[in-house]
């Protein structure tokens, strides 16, 4: 496979993932957020913003009017906010239409439909009605992409490279998710249930805990359960297998750092949700990803050639 075809898979992979992400972290903060009176409302909000890293952008485009409407407005349509929905949902589709002779037709039509459902009038429209509608309708069309994927891609290294990006999208999200519930939740476990139902994680966590857990539990469930799909063990688990089966891809950085990750978190005592020590695992969690994205760059474009010129890169 071309380097650049890889490399685009993976960075739709990653697009997808982070448009589907956010839209789940928001429905999770605008539940929160209506639980609370309008003071506590808005710092809701404000950690969002900060895990995201997007403090300084939202303010520099809404000021201090943290409502939310503005922050729908923000991390969904606003095309100059290259972390938005609408912006990594464009990427993706670019990534996807540059390497359109190896995906299946059936993984171009849903990312179409999923670019013209966030682009159009009608999710506008939606908005009006309250930011749930518009959650549900991008959750739906994600969904459709995540079926194309399973369904029609055959399991070869183009399957690989794409789902190799999705799950480590999936796992930095997922510790960001943790960081924001740590710092607005703490320890009040509804909270946390809040947090499963958004990674469809609920049901399976009430089996295997029962309604009575503590938030700990909820926690450890999302960092180190293996059978967990939202899991970041079981994510990492998966990248690193991924990596390992790539044509040609023996003796490369990537999967060496994958592994080492993958190590990191299954054999780590996962601190208390009011330990402040449990930040700085996440902190590390997420540098050690950006880590496997950078030497699988590397990786690719080992042998010469101006990655510059066929890559598209994370903003």
């Amino acid at each position: 496979m071309l380097s650049r075809h890889a490399e685009g898979l993976f960075w739709a992979g990653r697009y997808l993932e982070r448009a589907s992400y956010i839209t789940r972290m928001l429905d999770v903060a605008s539940v929160q957020q209506l639980e609370r009176s309008p003071r506590s409302a808005a710092q809701v909000w404000r950690d969002l913003l900060r895990v995201l890293y997007l403090e300084e952008p939202f303010a520099a485009a809404h000021g201090e009017d943290i409502s939310t409407s503005n922050v729908t407005e923000f991390l969904v349509f606003d095309r100059g906010n290259p972390s938005s929905v609408v912006s990594a949902v464009s990427e993706a589709r670019t990534n996807v239409m540059n390497v359109r002779d190896v995906v299946p037709i059936e993984l171009l039509e849903s990312v179409n439909r999923l670019h013209i459902g966030v682009t159009g009038d009608s999710l506008r429209v939606r908005a009006e009605h309250g930011p749930h509608e518009v959650y549900e309708s991008l959750a739906g069309l994600s969904r459709a992409v995540t079926g194309a994927i399973d369904e029609a891609m055959p399991r070869d290294d183009g399957y690989r490279f794409l789902m190799a990006g999705r799950l480590l999208e999936r796992s930095e999200m997922t510790c960001r998710m943790i960081d924001v519930n740590r710092t607005v939740a703490g320890a009040d476990a509804s909270a946390w249930f809040a947090v499963l139902r958004s990674v469809s994680g609920f049901h399976a966590f009430m089996r295997a805990h029962g309604p009575l857990a503590p938030a700990n539990d909820a926690v450890l469930f999302m960092l180190h359960d293996p059978g967990f799909p939202f899991g970041v063990l079981h994510c990492l688990r998966r990248t690193w297998a991924l990596l390992g089966e790539i044509e040609g891809a023996d003796g490369w950085k990537s999967t060496r750092e994958a592994g080492r990750l993958m190590a990191g978190i299954e054999f780590a005592d996962i601190p208390d949700v009011t330990d402040d020590s449990l930040a700085g695992l996440l902190d590390r969690l997420e540098q050690g990803i950006r880590r496997v994205s950078e030497a699988l760059h590397n990786d690719l474009y080992q042998f010469g050639g101006d990655p510059m010129l066929y890559s598209f890169e994370a903003i």
